[in-house]
């Protein structure tokens, strides 16, 4: 059954809120909840390579769940108020990948606007009137705000119901711009931010979101399973308009860094453009369907670069390249696998 998409009617400020507000929200067995950021920054040494850091808050009502290697055991039944769960990350230096950068079960704490963990390296997520505050330990520091005036990068909410009880919710901020220090060092940049509470089957999609210099932003999805795509997308936002294409293509060429080819069209453009990778990490999730049937996601992110870009009018034949946008930094993301 094709899903059934929702969007809110709530501001943005109402949507803000509920980034945290987790007390009416349905949790039923096996629903996967997660805080997630990508944040993207300034490489000096290599500018061509940008430097990244994602890191993950996340719980499962669930009793176990492995994340590479390391096996979470949940408490049942899971307590809204200090949430077991764990909180994951990776960072790319400029030069090197630093896989499980954490990666830790702990409790999620929530209270005042704030997301904390009581991990070996404290984390924290902090919402103020305009600016949000991520720490990770004392080391580093990100400070978001929005800077994009365009609805494109204005929070936004969004559920699916797939049948019954089977649904999700998605609340996204698709560009806030970044400053912060690590360690020391000053640095700057932008941000992508998402909150997914999820009841259904994980299966694998392709998805990437990206930046530009001119303030455009680019994003596509595409779910897939036992060779068939489906739920796809592109969302394309020039620093002028938004540019929608409901059905895409999308090709992987390579191993370990691959480079992804997308193309879209409706009646009236058609656009192409090619995803370059320049680093890569991944997290392997097994569980037990029904606590006998072993069931595996391989979840791939890759720091990536859009290397070429074309948008044509068909009726005009007016294109935007990419050198009318200036340079890219974003992160494709390839899973494989099903995890029930």
């Amino acid at each position: 059954m094709r899903a059934v998409k929702t969007s809110s009617n709530l501001n943005a400020r109402e949507i803000v809120r509920k980034i945290l507000d987790i007390h009416h929200e349905p949790m039923p067995r096996g629903a996967w909840w997660w805080w997630f950021w990508l944040f993207f920054f300034n490489n000096p040494n290599n500018p061509a390579k940008p430097r990244q850091l994602m890191i993950l808050w996340s719980t499962k009502n669930v009793r176990e769940i492995d994340c590479n290697g390391l096996k979470i055991q949940l408490k049942q039944p899971l307590d809204r108020r200090n949430l077991d769960g764990s909180v994951a990350a990776w960072y790319f230096d400029g030069e090197t990948m630093h896989h499980n950068f954490l990666l830790e079960q702990c409790a999620l704490n929530i209270a005042d606007n704030t997301l904390y963990t009581d991990s070996s390296v404290p984390t924290s997520y902090s919402i103020g009137d305009k600016e949000s505050t991520i720490n990770i330990g004392s080391e580093i520091e990100f400070i978001t705000e929005s800077g994009n005036k365009h609805k494109f990068a204005a929070p936004t909410y969004y559920s699916n119901t797939y049948i019954r009880d089977m649904n999700f919710s998605m609340l996204r901020l698709n560009h806030q711009n970044l400053r912060g220090r690590i360690k020391t060092e000053p640095i700057l940049g932008s941000a992508y931010f998402q909150r997914v509470f999820v009841n259904a089957p994980v299966v694998p999609w392709y998805w990437g979101i990206f930046h530009f210099e001119n303030g455009g932003i680019l994003t596509y999805f595409n779910q897939y399973l036992l060779g068939k795509a489906f739920n796809t997308g592109i969302s394309f936002f020039d620093g002028d308009k938004v540019h929608e294409f409901a059905d895409m293509n999308i090709t992987r060429a390579g191993a370990d860094i691959p480079t992804f080819s997308v193309y879209g069209e409706t009646e009236h453009e058609k656009m192409s453009f090619t995803v370059k990778s320049y680093a890569q990490s991944s997290w392997t999730f097994r569980k037990k369907a029904l606590g006998v049937i072993p069931t595996k996601l391989v979840y791939n992110e890759y720091p990536a670069i859009i290397s070429d870009l074309e948008l044509k009018d068909k009726k005009t034949g007016a294109k935007i390249f990419l050198g009318d946008l200036g340079k890219s930094v974003g992160n494709a993301e390839h899973t494989t696998g099903l995890l029930l």
